[in-house]
């Protein structure tokens, strides 16, 4: 990694989606449960979808909770590394 340096790539804010739960860790874990059995039972969603950042991320798997959920996880970066020399790709 010598060879490339670090940009900060500008954040574009989204609007928060009916079917999306936004982690955090100051967050409740049941609440979260509560809500996404919500939206499935009672609003008829067919999928949710739970974000979170850092230490979070351990919150995010709630397969063992809940019992014959199906959880599909990615996990993505948005750090962006430009290359020092020319004919490296970013």
């Amino acid at each position: 990694m010598d060879r490339y340096q670090k940009v900060q790539k500008p954040r574009v804010e989204t609007p928060i989606k009916e079917y999306e739960i936004r982690i955090t860790t100051q967050g409740r874990l049941r609440n979260y449960i509560t809500y996404a059995t919500t939206l499935l039972q009672e609003k008829g969603s067919k999928e949710i979808a739970l974000k979170s950042m850092g230490r979070a991320i351990s919150k995010t798997v709630i397969k063992r909770k809940i019992v014959g959920l199906h959880q599909i996880t990615s996990i993505g970066s948005t750090d962006m590394w430009e290359p020092l020399e020319e004919g490296l790709v970013p």
